[in-house]
């Protein structure tokens, strides 16, 4: 029966899958996976919804107090039965008794001595004839004979129906010594009975006691007795005992047959119930898997339109869920390659892309990674495909602004070695001239400044460095803008000037030292921004070209013959590094950022992130 079960339980998935590849056209996503393992419910299953009917317990319950009540019923009915019969028979043994006691009479008993002159006794010899022929004409019967009691009360015998060369011949005045306690209740009664199982020196039996009274004065001459061997008697009450043994007996097989079905029905229930869990969670398990996954998953039918299909796929696609059923894949393939890859599909091959993908609805240039599976059938052959689609375009860009980071960290290390060797270069020559002895007190001290300062110089090349070997070490990530702006803000003395922020719900692909372009601007609004400055605005807003991102002051703003030379790697007395840091930390990704302020009137640097690289913040309640 499990075999069977198992079956039917594969027979319904199969049909499931048939329903769900050629059935399902529900509206969204979630209601594509939620028809689809619908389709596979066991309700739907005609075979297995007939054997899944529940087993009352009571019914059990009942039936072994029955198999209880026919076992108490068939053993009181064996036994009475039993009883029924022994009675019968000590009846019937009763009645022969009597019949073969009435040839013989008072007068003839009167007329043996009890002793061996009875062998010659014609009366002797006609009892013993007769007692022959009564044994003879009944095969139960197996011993017949006449007792009676002499005057010191022992129990003799008259005569028997053995002749006398048998081992078990008893010769007239025998003794019975070993006279059971129903023998001599039957001389002390004088009253016909049945008595046994009892033994002797000669057996077990049942016994049939007849007295023979003097007709006369009704005193008792003698008892005439019959005896059936024990072992035939047991014979007889066993054939009068399997009636009712076999009538219970096929009664309970009866009752413990319904209980093996019901049990055996019952425990196929609960494998049915234990299947169709287990089928149910894993399609529980499914679900979640399906709806939740964070990579796209789509399936189509063999003719290469969409008949599956969950949120992420639609995501990647571009696409609204709702039009995504019977969306042709096989037209929209513009990808040579990816084309090539898929045609193999139908002949059995699985088939893994990894490359560029232009999305047919949103038109946007993504990087994919494809693994597409057959779906074959034994009976059906090819019935589509199933694929997950992932979008690594952020790994990809990742691995490229790792690629151009490390690019300009070997840059920007040959350039500042070759900066602190020029200015050591400095450093020695001033120092050789201030320890000139020819040299006057002042121009020493001249010389002895510019060493100073080339100092500071080297310095702020060192310092800058221990900035500069973060950049690009760690891939770049989804940046939050007003989290990068509040942790700049911390860190400077920012109390005294008022700082707007506004519409910067958005997150940017950078380098993970980000902030520190805030941080830097900041820092550049606190040295140069004058007297006047009293705030700073930051905002950010969509253009066709991407993401605007606007850093305004109304401070003293930058001069008009250094806004060209505002990001160079170059240390001046009015300009460290820290501008060309945030052109760095920037360009990594592709952000680009302009100085376009009005001189006196406040700086405006312009960070135009590119399409792709920002996303918005979804809002939260």
């Amino acid at each position: 029966m499990e075999n069977e079960i198992k079956v039917h339980i594969k027979e319904c998935r199969e049909r499931a899958c048939r329903l769900g590849v050629l059935e399902l056209i529900p509206a969204s996503p979630d209601r594509i996976v939620g028809a689809y393992l619908k389709s596979t419910s066991l309700k739907r299953c005609p075979v297995l919804s007939t054997l899944s009917y529940p087993m009352s317990r009571d019914i059990r319950w009942w039936l072994k107090a029955a198999c209880v009540l026919v076992l108490i019923t068939g053993s009181l009915l064996t036994v009475w039965n039993v009883q029924k019969e022994d009675h019968i028979q000590r009846e019937n043994l009763l009645i022969k008794a009597k019949i073969a006691a009435n040839s013989v009479t008072s007068d003839d008993i009167r007329s043996l001595s009890g002793s061996e002159a009875d062998l010659v006794s014609p009366v002797y010899m006609h009892m013993k004839r007769t007692m022959e022929g009564v044994v003879a004409a009944d095969r139960e019967v197996r011993f017949a004979y006449l007792m009676g009691m002499n005057d010191e009360g022992e129990i003799f015998f008259f005569v028997d129906s053995e002749p006398p060369d048998s081992a078990d011949y008893s010769p007239p005045g025998q003794i019975y010594e070993e006279a059971t306690a129903p023998t001599r209740v039957a001389f002390a009664s004088a009253m016909e009975s049945t008595a046994g199982p009892d033994s002797d020196r000669w057996g077990t039996w049942i016994t049939a006691f007849i007295p023979v009274k003097d007709r006369k004065t009704g005193d008792l001459v003698g008892i005439f007795g019959l005896d059936v061997d024990a072992k035939d008697w047991g014979l007889i009450l066993l054939g009068a005992a399997i009636p009712p043994i076999l009538g219970t007996g096929l009664v309970l097989i009866l009752l413990l047959s319904f209980i093996v079905v019901i049990d055996r029905t019952r425990k196929e229930h609960e494998l049915l119930a234990s299947s169709q869990r287990a089928i149910q969670e894993s399609e529980e398990r499914y679900r979640l898997l399906f709806t939740r996954s964070p990579v796209g998953i789509v399936q189509s039918d063999r003719n290469g339109r969409i008949v599956m299909a969950n949120q992420k796929c639609a995501e990647i696609l571009g696409l609204p869920p709702e039009s995504l059923i019977g969306f042709d894949v096989r037209s929209n393939l513009q990808n040579p390659r990816l084309a090539a890859a898929m045609t193999e599909v139908p002949k059995g091959t699985p088939a893994y892309y990894e490359g560029e993908y232009k999305s047919p609805g949103s038109g946007k240039e993504l990087y994919v990674r494809i693994l597409a599976h057959p779906l074959l059938f034994e009976a059906e052959g090819y019935s589509g495909v199933i694929a997950i689609i992932e979008d690594i375009s952020d790994q990809k860009n990742a691995e490229r602004a790792l690629l151009q980071a490390n690019r300009k960290l070997n840059l920007l290390s040959s350039i500042t070695r070759h900066d602190i060797l020029n200015q050591l270069l400095a450093l020695k020559g001033y120092l050789e001239l201030a320890g000139d002895p020819d040299a006057d007190t002042l121009q020493q001290h001249n010389f002895l400044e510019k060493a100073k300062r080339v100092t500071t110089n080297i310095e702020r090349h060192i310092n800058f460095t221990k900035d500069y070997q973060d950049m690009g070490v760690k891939s770049a990530t989804w940046q939050d803008i007003g989290m990068g702006i509040t942790r700049a803000r911390g860190a400077l003395p920012l109390e005294h000037l008022t700082i707007r922020a506004e519409g910067i719900g958005y997150e940017v692909f950078a380098d993970p030292l980000f902030e520190k372009v805030f941080y830097n601007l900041f820092e550049n609004s606190l040295k140069h921004g004058g007297e006047g400055l009293t705030t700073i605005r930051v905002s950010a807003k969509e253009t066709e070209m991407g993401l605007m991102i606007l850093y305004e002051d109304d401070g003293a703003g930058i001069p008009a013959d250094q806004k060209g030379h505002l990001f160079d790697h170059e240390i001046t007395p009015q300009r460290g590094l820290g501008m060309f840091l945030t052109g760095q930390i920037l360009s990594i990704t592709g952000i680009s950022i302009v100085e376009t302020g009005v001189p006196g009137r406040g700086v405006r640097f312009e960070m135009l992130v590119p399409e792709g690289g920002y996303r918005k913040i979804p809002a939260t309640l």
